[in-house]
């Protein structure tokens, strides 16, 4: 009974600590998907306006969220420029703040 409740034990702490990480290109996809949608929110996804090319993401993992530095092109009429942002996004990529 002792040498049951021992391996059950091991067992799960084992599945409780082995949990999950998500690969770097996911994490990737979701960065670059969560920063596109906070782009075209502040033009009211009107993409007659402005248009978002998000190329590129460098990221740092903190404990509560990712540090972010993007590359982004944006075409607007008669313009068309190349150049980074900063934000940080939240680990579950519903919020993003963007620093200056």
């Amino acid at each position: 009974m002792k040498k049951l409740l021992f391996v059950l034990v091991i067992l799960t702490t084992t599945l409780v600590s082995c949990q999950k990480k998500p690969k770097t290109a996911d994490v990737n996809e979701h960065l670059n998907k969560a920063m596109r949608e906070f782009l075209y929110s502040t033009v009211n996804n009107d993409s007659s306006k402005v248009k978002f090319d998000v190329q590129e993401v460098l990221f740092y993992e903190a404990p509560n969220f990712y540090e972010c530095e993007y590359k982004v092109r944006v075409l607007s009429p008669g313009k068309d420029t190349t150049g980074i942002m900063k934000a940080r996004v939240s680990k579950d990529f519903t919020k993003v703040n963007r620093k200056d």
